[in-house]
């Protein structure tokens, strides 16, 4: 193979250029806010608030960066896959914030905060890191990076268990 690449240095080098360029264009592709199996950057979590109130469910918010390789596997493995089966259509609302964006978020009280403040005032420092809230943005469970993905969809399905039990259980009474 390398006596064929020194003979054609030309075609070696413009076939690694359309793989690096491919490859970095694969990378840096985000999710359109249309496709309903993609997982919604949030940019007022009011308003998600108001719907996961009205639909009584919680809210999974997952803190990322767009660096962060874990973050994309937490988004691809898991949270997208809830977005995918039905089961969990009426049992949870998924966002996303990102933290470098640098762009300012309504936050549950409704007041406009930086996203990286917003992630240090709820101690989201590392990414991924997954808060489970209820429709007040209270915080019920944290998940903080992807130390075992054998694990994780457990846990996370038991935070988002736990969660909606409470949200009823307090309706209820």
């Amino acid at each position: 193979m390398f006596k064929s690449i020194l003979k054609r240095p030309l075609a070696a080098v413009v076939s690694l250029c359309l793989t690096i360029a491919l490859g970095s264009a694969m990378v840096s592709a985000k999710p359109t806010q249309t496709d309903t199996h993609s997982v919604k950057i949030s940019e007022d979590l009011y308003q998600d608030a108001q719907l996961a109130k009205q639909k009584g469910v919680p809210i999974v918010i997952m803190f990322s960066q767009d660096s962060c390789l874990y973050c994309r596997i937490v988004r691809e493995s898991f949270l997208e896959p809830l977005l995918i089966n039905t089961d969990y259509d009426d049992k949870v609302l998924v966002r996303e914030v990102k933290i470098d964006s640098f762009d300012d978020i309504k936050n549950f009280d409704g007041k406009m905060i930086p996203s990286d403040e917003l992630a240090t005032n709820l101690r989201a420092y590392l990414t991924p890191t997954v808060i489970v809230f209820d429709s007040n943005g209270k915080v019920h469970h944290r998940i903080v990076g992807l130390v075992n993905e054998h694990y994780y969809s457990a846990e996370l399905d038991n935070a988002i268990d736990s969660t909606y039990s409470k949200i009823h259980r307090f309706a209820v009474n």
